[in-house]
This record gives C-alpha cells, structure tokens and sequence, in this order.
C-alpha cells in the first residue's frame, strides 16, 4: 500500500537532490509562460455565452440566419431642440449614423433598420390600387415639404414606437451582428464593434442630439473597458498584500518569496491559458485574482511553518524547508488537487464561458501545485539571514505575542464553548435555508447588471425602453406549421390570439406578428376602415393582406412554415423572463391549441437566449455544488482516512456556501452565468483554510498524544494564524472592489469578502467544535522521531 512517506521519499530528491538543475527548469518554464502570457488576448464571443444544446437553443440556432438571431445593436438619436424630429439638422444626422452602422464590421446588412433604409417602407390604398414606398424617399431633399411627407409616411409606415420614438423625439438605427466577421472570415471582434459604436456618438453627438447605444457587444466593450481598470484593482492588491506579508512575516525577503510565487502562478495561467488556444473572456476577468488569492493562501502557510522551524527548533534554512516540506506538502497538494477537481465539475455547465473559466482557474492550481510546491521549497534553502539568532528571538516574540488569544480559542475544543457554536451554526443554516427560496436566478436589474446601475450603457438603455415600445429585451416564439399556411385563416386566427395573449401578459410591453401587419393592410385595402382591420377569413383576401409583407421583416419565412412572433419585454429580470415562458407554456398546453396545425417553439431572441441560460444555470446549480463536494468528500476521505477528518472541514465549508446563497440575495445578486462559478471556485479558499488546519490538529492529537485543547492551542501557533492573517489580507484585498466601474466586480467583491472570512472564521471556531465531538485518537506508543527522518531524507535527497 502506498503511504504518504512512500510518495514524499519520492519526490524529494527530485526537488532537493539538484536544486540549482530544479530551480533553472522552473525559471525557463516561467519566461516561457511569461511569453505566451503576454500573447494572451480578450476574447468575447456571443455564442460562448449562451448553451447551445438547449431546446431553445437549438431553435435559435435553426433560424437565426433565416429569421434574425438575437444578437442586435439598437443606435438611438434623441432631439432636443424645438419640435418633432422632422427638420434638417436631425434627418442629415440619423441618415449619416445609418450609413456608418450598415458598414460595421459585422453587420448583417440585410436587417440594418432606420428611417431611411429601403427595407422599411408604408403601403397605403389610393383611388385605383396600392401606394407605397419608402418612408424617406430616395429624392429626400431638406425642404419642409420633404419633412412633412416624410412625417406622413412615418405615420403610414407604423413604425411609431418601434424605429421612432412614441413622442417623434426620436429614432433608432437596428442592426443584427453575425459572429463571424465576413470580410475577414475570422471571429466578430466585439471590443472593435464597441470602439467604432463610441467613434460614431463622439462624432455626432450635439448640443441638440444625443446618441444612446445598446447591445451585446457594446456590453463586451464596456467591461473590456471596465476590465483594463481591474488590473490597477490587482496592483492595489499586490501592493496591499506585499505590506501585509511584509508586516506579517517581519521580513521583506520572506514576503517576497510568497508575493513573487503567486505572481508567477498568475503568469502560468495566463500562459497555459493561450498554449491550450483559449483567450480570457472579459466574465473570467476575475479569475486571475481566486488564483493569487489560494496562491497567497498556500504561501503564507508555507512560509510561516518554515519560520517555525527556524525559530522553534534551530534548523538551518534547508533543514527547515524540508521539514516544512514533508509536513506540508501532501496536505497543501491535497487542499490543491480537490480545488482542480473542483472546479472541473463546473465542466458540467453546458456554457462555453463558463467552461472555459473552469479550465482556466484549473490551469491555476496546477501552477500553484508547482509553484508553491516545489518551486517555493527550493527557493527557501537560499533564503540567507543575516543574523539568524536575532532573526529568531524576534520570531518567537511575534509567535508567543498572541498566546492569550490562541488560548482562548482553544476553548471551542470543549464541549461547554462547542454547542453554543453549534447551535449558532444551526440558525445559520435554518436563515440561509429560509433566504434560498428567495434567490433569483438570472437578473434582478433592468439594465445590465454587470455594468453600474449609473453607467452610460444603463442610463441609454433607461432612455430607449421609456422612449420605443421596444428595445434589445425580445423573445421570438416560432410559430411552426405547414408550408404556405399563412393563407390558412385557422393557423392565421391561432397565431393571431398567442399574439393578443402575449400582448396582455404581464411584463411585454408590445409584440409584433405577421396576423398583426396583415390586419394592417387589410385595413389599408379597405380605406383604411378600422372594421377592415381583421384577417379576412377568404384565403385569397388573406394572400392579399400577407403578399406586401417580405421575407426580409423577419415575420417570415418564404414559404410561411414558420412565422414567428415577436415579444418585447419591458426589461430581462429573471421574474419576467420566467412568467412570460410560463405563460408561452400554459398558451400552448391548452386543450383548445394542444393539437392544432402550429407549434409555438421557444425561442430566440436575447430573452430567449437568458430563458434558456437561466434555465440551464437552475437545472445544474445544485448538482455541480453536490459534485464538488463529493469531489471534496473523497478526496478528503482518501487523504486522511478519517470521517472525522471529513466532517470538521467538509461541515463549515459547507455551511458558508449555503449561506453565500442568503448573502446573494441580500446584497440583490442574481445567480447566473457570472456568478454560478464564482461559488465553486471560492470553495477552493475554504478547503485550504481546513487542510491546514485539520493536519495540524490532527498530528498533535494522533502523534504527539496531546489533549484536544493543547492540540488546538498548537495549531493556532504554527497555522492557525497564518489562516487568520490570510483570511483579513485577502478580505482586505477584495474590498478595493467595491470601487470598481463593473457592478459584477463589486457583487463578486461583496461575496467574496464573505467567502473569505466566513470560510476564515469556520476553520478558526467551527472545526474545532466539531472535533470535540468527532475527532478521537488513541494516544501514541512512544511516539517517533521525526529529526531522525528528516536526516535520512536529507542522506538520500543527497
């Protein structure tokens, strides 16, 4: 059977045999990883971001060539000055800002959408037929007899609250983006759409004008712009770590080893990141910082237990690494390869991003397992000091300067501290439990909730939903049937009613169908008699009717199998969002439409697409929390043999998760693709904070035969207060967050203040209660003599 000495004796001569030959490879590893680092591209995708095996996915993906996808720009011109927008100066801006968005990179020109575009145009009846044409004319000359038969035709057109404001105050520009860019074949650079976006308002923009823009890539290039402020917030944390380490460890050198080592571990991540051909996406931005978090964590830990063994036991500086080294490096690999695991469970969630984050914080505990594992342990043995006797004098004052506290601590080893702790635990529980039920998935916000309520994305987006009976929020429900059926009155008269329906549902502000533009121009046919406004039951009425309306609108298909209907929401909380499916739903499941010609198929649209994120994150979200922690169970069990051992550092890990749900909903933080991840990866914190201190406890308990209460007074001296400190430094580090421009920095700030120290405080007080129930170890039989062992390591790594 192999043991933990069998794996440690190794390793050893591995990493100390020949450390200057470990130390160059390592060294290499690093200026190659620091090169591919620096070829490390953002790279945003829209499809990335939704779950393409989604029902309604696969019914997006069907026909969002044919149909439009959801991927949309809306570019708004508000008028300030006098009167309607019907004058020279606005009608020469909106009709230069379309030309500049029809040339867009990416742009599906075919559904670009304003004013003047040929594809939107009004159909009247005129004594001896039909009229019709655009509702600016290709003659448009700026005189007020143009503006005023423009106006006219604006009227005529029925585009009044969808391209131009309810009020005539303005008018909006609608472009779809493809994904791929089709001039240079390769993937749509969203961050390059938004710096055009800005360009275009900076260059139009007046006195009398404003511009307001929305849309998912304007989404991508705002928080990459947000993003490039993240990296100051990870400087301010370095900085703020480096004096802390610097305060905590009393040395610059040793708070360099830790600092350097997690920086390194960062520069690994991003380069194994590219090797494996992935770039960061501006959601993973945050990644990076859990990286350097458990990094920091694993540093301290190491640091400080070789601190001990110079100060405590007179070892030299190799001496003591390796001590530390046998002491801690199956429990620190341990902590480290159930936070990997972990985070491949996230591998679950059937989302590109959120794949890609789960590889990309993988790759960063692979770096830490290198890095701080081998890497920090050989880096230890040169550390020269340069009065080694004062060097330890005042490591035993700072060690010995907090005993009383340690002693106090201590107590939560007896039963008489144990149960209140306990018992607050339990109304912990029962309060995260009771808030569970109040936790969103999706979006509590109107706007995006990744950007501030007050920023400029969030403030068009307030302008164009009180302004247009629509905006980016649409679900497109496909109305599926037969071929040529849209001359079919039943299928006409069913799909005509999910529209009254929809309309009158809570939370849609308008729809759009092609039974309601038919009934348009039925009406039209009729001069306009509003009695005529109806689907003509004759099918040769209704050809009539539907035969003006293209393909091109998107109401349509050429053969009319499919004819979707349009649902825009007043806004994509997650509430909405599901009381409009659950209505789409309970439309279709009635007896009277369960078994007709048409299928109502959800969905597309950008509601769509969250419906089915939503959906997706709900369905997993319990099950990757269970995978993770069967993942942390066996792992733990395997390492310590113990249940025991299980139940101290599973139970308080498990404890703040559930009660991260009750902080979510709080602080008013939705769970969703953003944030699903970020719970499983902060785990990782917790796990660490419990190995340490388990193995420790645990040693004192089993091999030194120590009471419960020495053995945990020990822990706190050699790491318990390396916990301790690494909980408050990395809080502390966090905290900057809240000033970040990106909300989902200050939502992910928020949580992770909480992770941090509750994870910090459940290690400290929580595992130790636990253990005077649970932990119980028959006293050695004389013990062993582990100075003995570490010469005979020594002999061989020799």
């Amino acid at each position: 059977m192999i043991t933990q000495q069998h794996i440690l004796r190794a390793i050893e001569p591995l990493i100390y045999g020949k450390r200057w030959l470990s130390m160059a490879v390592l060294l290499v590893l690093t200026v190659m990883f620091g090169y591919l680092a620096s070829q490390t591209r953002i790279d945003a995708g829209y499809l990335k971001s939704i779950p393409t095996e989604h029902p309604y996915m696969e019914t997006f993906l069907e026909y969002r060539e044919d149909l439009g996808g959801a991927n949309v720009i809306l570019v708004t011109l508000m008028w300030h000055g006098e009167g309607k927008i019907y004058n020279e100066e606005f009608l020469a801006t909106l009709k230069e800002v379309t030309d500049e968005v029809f040339f867009l990179p990416g742009v599906n020109r075919a559904r670009v959408q304003s004013m003047f575009t040929p594809n939107v145009r009004y159909i009247e009846v005129v004594e001896g037929g039909l009229s019709g044409g655009n509702v600016v004319p290709a003659d448009y000359q700026p005189t007020q007899e143009m503006f005023d038969l423009v106006e006219t035709n604006t009227g005529k057109a029925d585009i009044i609250g969808r391209l131009v404001a309810e009020d005539e105050d303005g008018a909006m520009v609608q472009a779809q983006l493809l994904d791929i860019d089709p001039r240079t074949g390769e993937e749509l650079d969203y961050v390059e759409v938004s710096r055009r976006l800005d360009e275009i308002r900076a260059q139009y923009e007046t006195e009398n004008i404003s511009i307001h823009i929305i849309g998912f890539a304007k989404v991508v290039g705002d928080i990459v712009d947000g993003a490039l402020k993240v990296f100051v917030f990870f400087g301010i944390t370095l900085v703020l770590t480096a004096i802390l380490l610097w305060a905590y460890l009393g040395s610059p050198k040793l708070a360099a080893v830790v600092l350097v080592a997690s920086i390194i571990c960062v520069i690994w991540e991003f380069g194994l990141l590219t090797a494996a051909g992935f770039g960061l996406d501006p959601f993973a931005i945050l990644v990076p910082f859990l990286v350097l978090a458990v990094s920091v964590s694993h540093g301290v830990q190491y640091v400080n237990a070789w601190v001990h063994e110079m100060a405590d036991n007179n070892r030299n500086n190799f001496d003591a690494s390796l001590v530390t080294f046998r002491r801690l490096f199956i429990p620190g690999t341990t902590a480290l390869v159930t936070d990997l695991a972990g985070f491949l469970t996230i591998l679950l969630i059937p989302i590109d991003i959120v794949q890609e984050m789960a590889l990309n914080a993988a790759f960063g505990m692979f770096a830490i397992i290198i890095t701080n594992k081998v890497m920090v342990p050989i880096w230890l043995t040169y550390i020269s000091i340069k009065d080694p006797e004062a060097f330890k004098q005042k490591q035993l004052a700072r060690d010995h300067f907090y005993d009383g506290v340690w002693h106090w601590v201590s107590n939560f080893t007896r039963p008489s501290y144990a149960v209140p702790v306990l018992l607050v635990c339990g109304v912990a529980l029962g309060w995260a439990v009771w808030k569970y039920d109040e936790l969103q998935i999706g979006s509590f916000t109107e706007g995006v909730p990744e950007l501030r309520p007050d920023s400029r994305y969030n403030r068009d987006n307030h302008v164009i939903v009180n302004n247009f009976s629509l905006g980016t929020d649409q679900l497109k429900v496909m109305a599926e049937t037969d071929p040529e059926a849209c001359i079919n009155y039943e299928v006409m008269e069913e799909i005509d009613r999910f529209a009254w329906r929809m309309q009158n549902t809570k939370g849609v502000m308008s729809t759009m169908s092609l039974g309601q533009v038919a009934k348009q121009i039925n009406a039209g046919f009729n001069e306009g008699w509003l009695k005529f406004k109806i689907l003509p039951r004759n099918r040769y009425v209704l050809s009539q009717a539907i035969t003006p309306v293209p393909s091109s609108t998107g109401l349509l298909l050429p053969d009319c199998s499919v004819m979707p209907v349009i649902v825009f929401t007043a806004d994509h909380k997650a509430e909405t969002i599901q009381h409009i499916v659950k209505e789409v739903k309970k439309f279709r499941n009635e007896p009277e439409n369960r078994d007709t010609e048409v299928d109502f198929a959800l969905a597309s649209g950008n509601v769509g697409v969250m419906a089915a994120t939503n959906e997706v994150i709900e369905d997993k979200e319990i099950e990757i929390l269970l995978w993770v922690y069967l993942v942390i169970f066996i792992l733990m069990l395997l390492s310590f043999r113990s249940l025991a051992a299980v139940i101290c550092i599973v139970a308080p890990l498990s404890l703040v998760s559930i009660m991260g749900y009750g902080v979510m909903t709080l602080a008013g933080i939705g769970l969703k693709v953003a944030t699903l991840p970020v719970l499983a990866l902060a785990v990782g914190i917790g796990v660490d904070y419990g190995v340490y201190v388990y193995s420790v406890f645990q040693e004192g308990v089993r091999d030194f035969g120590l009471s419960l209460r020495d053995a945990y007074f020990r822990t706190m001296q050699k790491t318990g207060k390396a916990v301790v400190f690494t909980g408050i430094a990395l809080g502390m580090g966090v905290a900057t967050w809240l000033f970040s421009d990106l909300q989902f920095q200050i939502d992910m700030g928020v949580l992770l203040i909480f992770i941090f120290t509750a994870n910090m405080l459940g290690a400290i007080f929580v595992l130790p209660a636990l253990a005077c129930f649970f932990m119980n170890y028959p006293k050695p039989e004389g013990g062993y003599n582990r100075l003995e062992d570490i010469d005979e390591s020594r002999s061989k790594a020799h």
